[in-house]
């Protein structure tokens, strides 16, 4: 493969956009199952939509010039598995760039990558793991929202997460670095398989419903500097059973751990403000 060429696999011929791409296609093939794009120079670009709703392509790779992979560029392309990256020069993926490809498990985006934007993963259902590139400071809202990632490594290059950014995941164990001075609101919502969080210090702030209904959380480390616990911060969380608050916790708000069914053991500073409904059904221990 040159790096002027985009490779996949179909069913049948995939239509193009040559208005998609920022070099002129010399040539379209097909044969044996797999199509052949070449351009003319090198492509830096895939537009807008490019190759969206199409469900005849398996496989793509993508080459070493690319810079940009536009919004929705590669949006509910269904039957999507593999995505392959080569080289380091891949800088911005955009908005809904791969949203609802349901099929995608596997995709690595190189460390030159500086931006992901919202949804660009939104309901991809295959993707089970994932590495943020170190490139990437901020996590865009609904980024990851509905993937079903059950790893992920966040590195402390990230400094913020946006809103709902990886709800509905199946995330099982999670470090939240201490680059990252809050956690946002409804960030891991519903992230029904978590039963580890660990908060490292230099987190400050978990904001409202950021861990609710997680129904299997178990273990939590606060760390040592978290200074406000939100709204409903950790509602419905039904498998928690018991809490340490690190005497850094200025104040815990309204339902922060409301409907936590099984939670029986709370240990908290004598200092930090509980609002009402903060907890339900049990005995806090005031240290």
């Amino acid at each position: 493969m040159t790096n002027s060429a985009i490779k996949y696999q179909s069913a049948a011929i995939v239509e193009i956009d040559a208005a998609s791409f920022d070099a002129p296609i010399l040539s379209h093939t097909f044969s044996d199952g797999r199509g052949e794009i070449v351009f003319v120079g090198c492509l830096t670009s895939i537009g807008e939509m490019a190759f969206s709703k199409n469900e005849d392509i398996i496989s793509i790779t993508l080459p070493e010039t690319l810079q940009i992979i536009g919004s929705n560029a590669f949006w509910c392309c269904r039957n999507l598995k593999e995505v392959v990256i080569v080289g380091e020069n891949l800088q911005t993926v955009g908005n809904c760039a791969f949203r609802q490809c349901s099929e995608l498990a596997s995709i690595n985006l190189p460390d030159s990558v500086t931006s992901i934007g919202k949804e660009a993963f939104g309901l991809c259902w295959g993707l089970q793991s994932f590495k943020i590139p170190r490139g990437v400071t901020k996590i865009e809202e609904w980024t990851f929202n509905g993937a079903k990632l059950t790893q992920l490594t966040i590195p402390d290059n990230v400094k913020e997460i946006g809103y709902r950014a990886f709800a509905h995941t199946n995330i099982q164990s999670l470090v939240i670095p201490g680059t990252l001075k809050r956690v946002s609101r409804i960030a891991f919502w519903h992230s029904d398989e978590l039963e580890d969080l660990k908060i490292c210090d230099g987190v400050e702030v978990i904001e409202p419903m950021a861990f609710a209904e997680c129904i299997k959380l178990k273990n939590i480390d606060f760390g040592n500097t978290i200074t406000l616990i939100d709204e409903q911060a950790f509602e419905e969380d039904a498998m928690l059973t018991s809490v340490v608050i690190p005497p850094s916790v200025k104040e815990i708000k309204w339902r922060a751990f409301n409907k936590c069914s099984s939670l029986k053991d709370v240990t908290v500073s004598s200092n930090t403000l509980i609002d009402d409904q903060a907890f339900n059904c049990f005995e806090i221990k005031r240290v």
